[in-house]
């Protein structure tokens, strides 16, 4: 009984130290860094006003307006999601950070909680909290440092695979829909898993899914007509590849937590750059066919689909990378079948260590390398695994 109490003692103060140390993380990036929330900040402010964020120009203006300069912060996401900070315009700059920045906290532990209902992993205890920790310094420290929305990617990733796991198809076709704020990261994985639903004969999640994103798209065209005039305008797109401190106003070059950039640091020529990525984009579209043909599992067709993604997708920063959690702890409950469990905790240990050496943030690539290779390990070991009736890796 002693030892029993003592179990649950130490569980406690793991619990709690883990949320304490998730919070003080937060805290300490709201004090210190902050970036992107300027941007969603001055985009609300400026469609409250009747101006269209898709104007840089006009966004520009409220960012020196509230903050004192321009930067980088033209607005590229759906319309909608402006929309969604307009409350918070509500309330002066400083507090309104610090509402997302606790949003965003809130948001990160109820995803974490939500992603062990999905995969019954981590058994609740010390290890499953330390493993939280963990991903919070791996994943949600770089999201919170830049304000960023890659937590409510995730937590969105997280709600579409529990309403299919309860067959709440309207429920699962509206997250779907909103999964799209991101288009550059969620639009592959969305795209697969509405062909796997589709061949899987699960057709009202899809139509839902259409509906809403349609409906999101004619309430906020009728709210701002013609929002879409900028993007035939030269140099729309100019914020994704350089850096700006206002609209003409280029300061550097942009680099990316992608394939190619992450080439690029090795100094790898640009025309030998260009292949290895085609290369490595048909490689993964011919497995993203295979999983979509073959696999009965709709966790395991996400965790592909989220890993091919962001292997080649052209446009993501490692703030983006909270849906990867999913990917890791799915990997992580299926490798409890296999053998060999010294080799996820060197992955995990090189994963924690990117963030420590990383020198340019294209080397946050490391972690979409290391998580391709922890997926293959395990999917490896699985074929020749006797993987007991309700594994993880067997749940849909």
């Amino acid at each position: 009984m002693e030892i029993n109490h003592r179990e649950k003692l130490f569980d406690f103060a793991a619990l709690c130290f883990w949320i304490i140390t998730s919070f003080a993380i937060a805290a300490y990036v709201f004090l210190v860094f902050g970036q992107d929330f300027r941007g969603y900040y001055a985009a609300a402010r400026v469609l409250l006003e009747g101006g269209n964020p898709y104007e840089y120009s006009q966004v520009a203006r409220v960012l020196i307006d509230i903050t004192g300069w321009a930067g980088n912060n033209p607005f590229y996401y759906p319309l909608w999601f402006g929309w969604f900070f307009v409350p918070f315009t509500l309330l002066p700059f400083q507090t309104a950070r610090a509402v997302w920045m606790l949003f965003n906290w809130a948001l990160w532990i109820f995803g974490l909680f939500r992603m062990q209902q999905l995969l019954e992993f981590p058994t609740k205890g010390w290890r499953g909290w330390m493993l939280y920790l963990l991903a919070t310094f791996i994943f949600a420290w770089t999201t919170w440092k830049f304000e960023q929305a890659g937590v409510l990617l995730f937590v969105l990733t997280i709600e579409i695979l529990l309403s299919y796991k309860k067959e709440h198809w309207n429920r699962m076709g509206i997250f779907m829909a909103l999964a799209l704020i991101k288009p550059n990261i969620m639009l592959l994985p969305i795209a697969v898993l509405v062909f796997w639903l589709l061949l899987n004969r699960k057709w009202q999640p899809v139509l839902t899914a259409l509906l809403t994103f349609l409906a999101l798209l004619m309430i906020t065209t009728a709210l701002t007509p013609e929002w879409y005039q900028p993007f035939f305008k030269p140099h729309f797109g100019q914020g994704l590849t350089e850096v700006l401190d206002g609209p003409g106003q280029v300061t550097g070059v942009r680099l990316n937590s992608t394939l190619l950039d992450w080439l690029k640091w090795f100094s790898i020529p640009e025309t030998l750059r260009c292949g290895m990525y085609l290369v490595v984009a048909l490689a993964t579209l011919w497995i993203l066919w295979r999983s979509i043909r073959g696999s009965k599992s709709i966790l395991e067709v996400m965790a592909i689909a989220l890993l091919a993604s962001f292997a080649i997708t052209p446009y993501a920063l490692q703030y983006d990378f909270p849906p990867l959690v999913f990917v890791l702890f799915w990997a992580l409950a299926a490798s409890q079948n296999v053998k060999g469990k010294l080799v996820p905790i060197l992955i995990l240990v090189f994963l924690a260590s990117v963030l420590i050496w990383e020198r340019p943030i294209s080397d946050g690539y490391w972690i979409v390398i290391g998580l391709v290779v922890l997926t293959a390990w395990v999917d490896r070991g699985m074929k020749g695994a006797v993987v007991p009736e309700g594994s993880p890796s067997q749940s849909q």
